[in-house]
């Protein structure tokens, strides 16, 4: 079930997803969406919700639809990766980010994160973005997981303005 409405210039949907394949298939749309409406500008994706939620499947799913060659594993442990584009216009690289590991944003600044989210060829996902939500650019999308029960989530999509 979809439900979309505006609300003082902020884009919001909930969607229900009752299994991790549904979660991919509405990643999967969410990708294509997402990328035409982008114009060209750097889309940048904060990934929320609690251990097992389905982040890194909704990554998964998400990079699939873009192209991405490789398989998109979460890089808890290296902070960040990269990979090419292949199906959409504008854009060329996918950075994924997992913050789990950080105190704070500071943690992000040898990577050189600050021109990554800016760069309008760029896609990027971050999980755990709440733990660097002070590098987050003004315009960014908000993408919220909950558990409803083993194989339900709530998932909420907000752009900010």
């Amino acid at each position: 079930m979809k439900k979309e409405y505006k609300k003082d210039m902020i884009r919001i949907m909930n969607y229900t997803s009752h299994s991790p394949e549904d979660t991919q298939k509405f990643a999967k749309e969410q990708a294509l969406e997402l990328t035409r409406e982008g114009n060209g500008q750097p889309i940048v994706i904060a990934l929320e919700g609690e251990l097992g939620a389905g982040k890194t499947t909704f990554a998964q799913a998400f990079a699939e639809a873009l192209g991405v060659q490789k398989h998109l594993k979460s890089p808890t442990f290296v902070l960040m990766k990269h990979y090419g584009i292949h199906n959409v216009p504008n854009y060329h690289t996918l950075y994924h980010l997992d913050c789990y590991r950080l105190r704070d944003s500071k943690d992000l600044e040898p990577l050189g994160v600050e021109n990554i989210l800016n760069n309008p060829e760029n896609i990027v996902l971050i999980e755990w973005a709440e733990r660097v939500a002070d590098i987050l650019p003004k315009n960014h999308w908000v993408i919220h997981m909950d558990h409803v029960s083993e194989q339900t989530r709530n998932i909420s999509i907000t752009q900010n303005n």
